[in-house]
C-alpha cells in the first residue's frame, strides 16, 4: 500500500481525498499529497552501515563457539620445560 503526505499539515490531522482525475489531495488544505516510499534510501543505508559494524561481532561470537566444541589434545608442559633449563658450558 502506497502511502501518501501532506508536506504542509500536521501528520496527526491529514485526511486524503481522491479528485474525480484520480489525484489524491489533502483535505484540509487542497493541496496535493505527496507519495511516501515504503523504504527510504536513509534507510537502506542505515540497514548497510549497522550490518558492517555488527557483521564482525557476529563471526566472532560463531568462531568462538565453534572453537569451543572441539575437542583439544592435551598438551604436555615437557617441551616448555626442556627450553628452560640452562645448559651448561664446558
Amino acid at each position: 500500500m502506497t502511502k501518501y503526505h501532506c508536506p504542509y499539515c500536521s501528520p496527526r490531522y491529514q485526511i486524503h481525498i481522491e479528485r474525480a482525475d484520480g489525484v489524491m489531495v489533502c483535505g484540509q488544505c487542497g493541496d496535493r499529497l505527496i507519495k511516501v516510499p515504503f523504504i527510504k534510501p536513509t534507510q537502506i543505508f542505515a540497514l548497510v552501515t549497522a550490518s558492517a559494524f555488527i557483521t564482525p561481532l557476529i563471526v566472532m561470537i560463531f568462531i568462538f563457539v565453534q572453537d569451543q566444541n572441539k575437542i583439544h589434545p592435551k598438551r604436555t608442559l615437557l617441551p616448555m620445560a626442556l627450553m628452560q633449563i640452562p645448559l651448561s658450558r664446558s
